[in-house]
């Protein structure tokens, strides 16, 4: 416990840092590093491909999305790159038989795609307008999510939620958390009203806190499936106490996604 409490007072203030006070290109870089350490911990340390040529063509390749979402680039970059590299990995698939299947091919494209899709929304909120005050959502829901859920659980968990994914996780533990995230983001509204003289929208954020706080749950327990089914307890030692990038940013990463879709559609700053 020691070692996880001395490791987030070191880089959360990094992290809040970079996300608050640097330019959104800073964010788009750390973007890119997420995800790409996300790639290596998915494909590398659950030995799904084993392969070095793999490993060296995809994780670059997942660093693309954020720089290129934060940047303005052509789409036809992306769809070049991508469609490059899935000929590439069927190509080395047809060579090596037994040892590289589909099921290492869609594992390769989940990391070197879908995850830094999803990463690139925190650079491409922060250039939103009121884009520093947006940023905060979707790491409150799920952090806070996660938090309420796990002593809510401890104090009054009865019901196991999905034993076979993770054992300590409740039902009541679950209600915990989205009550937890409802919360935590009616009292941000009161402080981006109050200090700020800001005109948050209460309905429209209580509505993404509630779909959010569902999807982080998600988000962590489908991090932790692939965790069991590859027989390891966290996807790296990157950050002592907290494991990986996958271990620290399992539920944050299905919300990204989710707030970005609600800052565009949805008014909840003015």
């Amino acid at each position: 416990m020691l070692k996880r409490i001395v490791t987030a007072a070191v880089l959360l203030p990094l992290f809040l840092f970079v996300l608050f006070f640097l330019p959104a290109w800073c964010s788009a870089i750390l973007a890119s590093l997420l995800s790409m350490a996300a790639a290596y911990e998915l494909l590398g340390k659950t030995g799904l491909v084993k392969s070095r040529l793999v490993l060296f063509l995809t994780v670059p390749v997942s660093g693309f999305a954020p720089l290129a979402f934060t940047f303005g680039l052509d789409p036809a970059y992306a769809i070049f790159l991508y469609a490059l590299l899935i000929t590439v990995l069927f190509v080395y698939a047809m060579g090596h038989g037994e040892s590289f299947r589909f099921a290492q091919i869609t594992a390769a494209v989940f990391a070197a795609v879908v995850i830094p899709v999803f990463f690139s929304a925190f650079p491409v909120i922060l250039m939103e307008d009121k884009g520093r005050f947006l940023i905060v959502l979707p790491f409150l829901i799920a952090w806070g999510c996660d938090t309420f859920a796990y002593f809510t659980g401890m104090l009054l968990g009865r019901h196991k939620l999905i034993e076979h994914i993770s054992a300590k996780k409740t039902v009541e533990g679950a209600v915990g958390g989205v009550l937890g995230s409802l919360l935590l983001t009616a009292g941000y509204a009161l402080i981006l009203r109050f200090c700020f003289s800001l005109s948050p929208h209460i309905l429209p954020l209580l509505l993404l806190a509630l779909l959010g706080s569902v999807v982080s749950q998600v988000g962590d327990l489908s991090m932790s499936l692939i965790k069991r089914e590859n027989h390891i307890k966290d996807y790296s030692n990157l950050m002592p106490g907290h494991g990986g990038v996958l271990d620290r940013f399992d539920s944050v990463l299905f919300v990204l996604p989710l707030a970005f879709a609600a800052v565009r559609l949805l008014p909840l700053i003015s």
